[in-house]
């Protein structure tokens, strides 16, 4: 039998306990400050080819004026920032007022720092007379361009919160489809021993304990690659199907006329399918197939094969004509549970199907699509 390589699971601790991804993180802040040092610089451009074109009669002090207000631009944006930093846990209504105050008081300041930085550029006196119109004048223009940045800042920010609200729910997802799919695997396993263990028994009040041994070592090793395989990943179909047919050999132990027939191109031998996927429709078809008819008589066959892109795999098993009357052959939680792992995986992509054939048999066909095991 192929080794199944054993592939560690992501908890869900793992997963809730993963905050905003590093990279997202990283780039919000590079957008910020580019941002930001563009909205700056191209203010202090402005206003220096506007210089340039006044024939500013000291252009060469004016130039460096216009860089140090741009520094304290840039510091006053960064304290903004700060508290902006110190309010993401609250609501709107708490932190507009004091984003519009912050504003305020940074354009307050940045009109103060101009107007003695340009008085000193222009070689002026200075004079500290207020006037209240020009206050206003001067307030107003740039209380909304610091308001504006901020707009932006939360722009930015919001969109960078929703990609980083989308890997979240990305995650949730997989964290949901990753424990439905486990519960569905530990669902099966405890039937499918439970069924062992009652084998085992009945070949020992049978007075056949060589047989019991042999049979609880071959469940020893089929557990133990059990035990090893992740049900979340794709294994290759040769070495599922090496799995059910050591599962099969465990069951001829107690149906020593058990017929097995597998059908598998090496072509398809390399083809991806969900681990243990044929388990419940095997189970099946030991339980209401071979359990059912007489001795000489039961037969399970694995077929596969490739039919316009889709990998379609076929396990038959005859049963008696009384399981077929009344409905019990290979039916019940097995299909259901392949039907979910199915719906879980690949959606509509893939399906199971089942039919009772004539000369008392019954087939079920997976359909999925073919792809490769690395």
């Amino acid at each position: 039998m192929n080794q199944v390589a054993a592939f560690p699971p992501t908890t869900v601790y793992e997963l809730a306990t993963t905050g905003r991804p590093a990279s997202l993180e990283r780039q919000r802040r590079q957008v910020i400050l580019w941002l930001t040092g563009a909205f700056w610089g191209l203010h202090t451009l402005a206003l220096w080819t506007a210089d340039v074109l006044d024939h500013h009669p000291h252009l060469l002090r004016a130039t460096a004026v216009r860089l140090m207000l741009m520094a304290i631009g840039l510091a006053l944006c960064f304290a903004i920032h700060m508290i902006l930093q110190k309010l993401s846990r609250r609501g709107w209504r708490q932190k507009a007022p004091i984003v519009f105050f912050a504003s305020l008081i940074a354009a307050e300041l940045f009109a103060w720092c101009t107007y003695f930085a340009l008085v000193y550029a222009r070689g002026e006196p200075v004079q500290l007379a207020i006037d209240g119109s020009a206050v206003i004048r001067t307030l107003v223009p740039w209380t909304w361009f610091f308001l504006a940045w901020v707009g932006l800042y939360l722009a930015v920010q919001y969109g960078f919160e929703a990609r980083a609200e989308e890997r979240r729910s990305a995650q949730l997802r997989t964290m949901a489809q990753s424990a439905k799919l486990q519960a569905l695997h530990y669902q099966i396993n405890p039937h499918f021993l439970f069924n062992s263990f009652n084998a085992v028994s009945a070949l020992i009040l049978d007075g056949r304990a060589e047989d019991a041994n042999a049979m609880v070592e071959r469940l020893a090793s089929f557990f133990r690659v059990n035990l090893a395989t992740n049900p979340d990943v794709d294994i290759s179909l040769a070495e599922e199907v090496a799995l059910q047919a050591t599962y099969l050999e465990i069951e001829r132990t107690r149906y020593p006329d058990l017929d097995i027939r597998i059908d598998l191109p090496r072509a398809l031998g390399r083809t991806a399918v969900p681990a243990f996927l044929l388990q419940p429709l095997v189970e099946n078809a030991v339980k209401h197939g071979a359990g059912t008819v007489g001795a000489g008589d039961a037969w399970i066959a694995i077929t596969a094969r490739e039919d316009q892109g889709q990998l379609k795999i076929v396990v038959e098993n005859s049963c008696s004509p009384s399981a077929l009357h009344t409905g019990v052959c290979g039916t019940q939680t097995g299909l259901r549970n392949v039907r979910d792992r199915l719906s879980n995986r690949f959606g509509a992509d893939a399906k199971l199907s089942t039919e009772r054939l004539p000369a008392s048999r019954f087939r079920a066909t997976l359909e999925l699509p073919l792809g490769y095991a690395g």
